[in-house]
């Protein structure tokens, strides 16, 4: 009696066509200079400096950040969040809330709302000028825009400014006596100047700027506004009386956001330049014209350079930092970074990525993959799986702890990898380890023509086909495969051989000759290897005749 192998070895023999697809090469640009930070934001939609700290609107609540970007406090309730605003001492901040009909109004030192003053609907955008406070309103599909005011410090006597027709919520500046309003998303760019005196806001003149505004200014003086448009690629500066061309700054495309510093001196850009060596946070000196900061803000997370956050750009109280917000939306779900213009980049920090596995405890389970990053809250973490089984990726955020944990598919066993990518503050690090699956051994006969009591009958040798297999397979895997024979009560090996499994993890045999009327039966052993526990299995008492 012998073994054989039943089955003839199927090389399946063709051409495997592999197509590599490409991503487009990344336009060169210039080295970032400008540092970023990461934040916990979802929907910014403006920001403002006061008392050290940076107010964001942010969906329904009001984000307050430190000057590293962690959120240090959210304030709820308030509905469709758009302008924040600044009072000129930094004691308070306002917040158009365009589903409240309101502006909300925080202090800036208890970090909680102390009023909320009555507005027309949907206000959007703020400014205030002499003792009023102003706001642009406009709803959704309405084709109409207006502007409103309340006294500042009590929210009471309301007015309204009269203006030409306006299709959307105008943008707003102001300072001292002088109000600016420009309507964006019409390629006339439509750019409005006012004397306010009291309650009331007197037209001074008005111009057709010639391109989308993305946002307009009023110096600290009063006597000049300044505008960012799509087009022509520049910042503008006005005469506020007269709306006269007083200047233009020269950027790379598009600006997007405009401010002029608390002391008057320098205008700042908010520019979305995606490859552009005159960078997309900027800053000019008004009086000589020349361009003083040339902001490159580039997350190392991001592939491109992401884009300004209209509406963001504050400067800091002393006028040494320039930050707006950056959105990155390459990847699909957008995520949003601070930048500091004029701050430096420090030397990134080493960091280090533990890693603790759990390997399957059953055949089909998954392992488990915890890796810490310790001080590092909040920050993604890639788990790989590598092995015979292919390669697959997983990704998961760090709790407060630094803590990340994933389960992962494991059809063979293989190496976890732990990466943590890193930022501009920190130099990424990783961890890997190795697992095994447990594999269950199967042994199967069939092609009896009975089975009685646990025995198979075949009427020959012939009829005997005996499936041999391991889960989890793994190419080139070997079994040792034992024919037995009984003699009374006991078993006895009468042949051992060694069969490759093929890539299902399974081996198919028989006899080549045995006896009639004697119990054989068959033991597959796996004795385990890097990807795999041992496991054996012995089929039912096989007898011929």
């Amino acid at each position: 009696m012998a073994l054989m192998n039943r089955a003839l070895a199927s090389a399946v023999i063709g051409g495997v066509a592999a197509s590599l697809l490409a991503a487009s090469p990344a336009v060169a640009t210039a080295a970032p200079n400008t540092p970023t930070a990461a934040t916990t934001l979802t929907k910014p939609m403006s920001m403002a400096a006061a008392n050290g700290r940076l107010f964001v609107s942010d969906g329904n609540t009001v984000a307050v950040l430190g000057t590293d970007g962690t959120t240090q406090k959210s304030l709820t309730g308030m509905f469709g969040a758009r302008d924040v605003l600044a009072s000129t001492d930094g004691a308070k901040v306002y917040v158009a809330l365009s589903q409240a009909d309101a502006i909300a109004v925080i202090d800036t030192t208890t970090l909680s709302e102390v009023a909320r003053y009555s507005t027309s609907p949907c206000p959007v955008h703020l400014a205030v000028a002499g003792a009023r406070l102003f706001y642009g309103a406009g709803c959704a599909n309405d084709w109409k825009g207006s502007i409103g005011s309340v006294d500042a410090a009590t929210g009471t006597d309301p007015q309204t400014v009269a203006t030409d027709q306006m299709y959307t919520a105008p943008f707003l500046g102001g300072a001292v006596s002088t109000l600016v309003a420009g309507v964006p998303g019409i390629s006339s760019g439509p750019l409005t100047t006012f004397a306010v005196s009291g309650s009331s806001a007197t037209e001074l003149a008005a111009i057709n700027t010639g391109g989308f505004l993305g946002g307009v200014s009023v110096s600290p003086d009063g006597t000049k506004v300044a505008s960012a448009a799509g087009s022509p690629y520049q910042l503008s500066q006005f005469n506020a009386t007269t709306l006269a061309a007083a200047g233009t700054f020269t950027t790379d495309p598009y600006p997007r956001d405009v401010e002029y510093s608390h002391d008057g001196t320098m205008l700042g850009g908010g520019i979305d330049s995606a490859y552009g060596t005159n960078g997309n946070v900027v800053a000019f000196n008004i009086a000589t014209g020349t361009q003083v900061l040339k902001g490159i803000a580039h997350p190392k997370a991001a592939y491109n350079r992401p884009d300004v956050v209209p509406g963001t750009l504050t400067w800091s109280a002393d006028g040494s930092r320039l930050y707006t917000l950056l959105e990155d939306a390459g990847n699909g779900d957008a995520r949003y970074y601070l930048a500091a213009g004029f701050g430096t980049i420090p030397a990134p920090a080493a960091t280090t990525t533990r890693l603790r596995l759990a390997p399957p405890t059953k055949p089909g389970a998954k392992v488990g993959a915890t890796a810490t990053v310790p001080g590092h809250p909040g920050v993604p973490v890639r788990f790989v799986r590598t092995g015979p089984a292919g390669t697959a990726t997983v990704t998961a955020t760090t709790n407060g702890a630094g803590v990340a944990s994933v389960r992962i598919a494991a059809p063979s066993g293989g190496t976890i990898t732990a990466y943590y990518d890193g930022d501009d503050l920190n130099i990424a690090s990783s961890a890997k380890a190795t697992f095994k699956t447990v594999t269950r051994a199967a042994a199967k006969v069939s092609g009896q023509y009975k089975k009685v009591h646990g025995v198979a009958y075949f009427h020959s040798k012939a009829d005997v086909a005996v499936k041999l297999s391991v889960s989890s397979p793994v190419p080139g895997r070997k079994v040792s495969v034992l024919l037995q024979s009984r003699y009374g009560r006991a078993w006895k090996t009468v042949q051992t051989k060694r069969f490759a499994l093929d890539r299902a993890g399974a081996a198919y045999v028989g006899f080549s000759r045995a006896t009639q009327r004697v119990g054989y039966r068959f033991t597959v052993k796996f004795a385990g290897d890097a990807y795999g526990t041992p496991s054996s299995a012995t089929t039912m008492t096989v007898v011929i005749g």
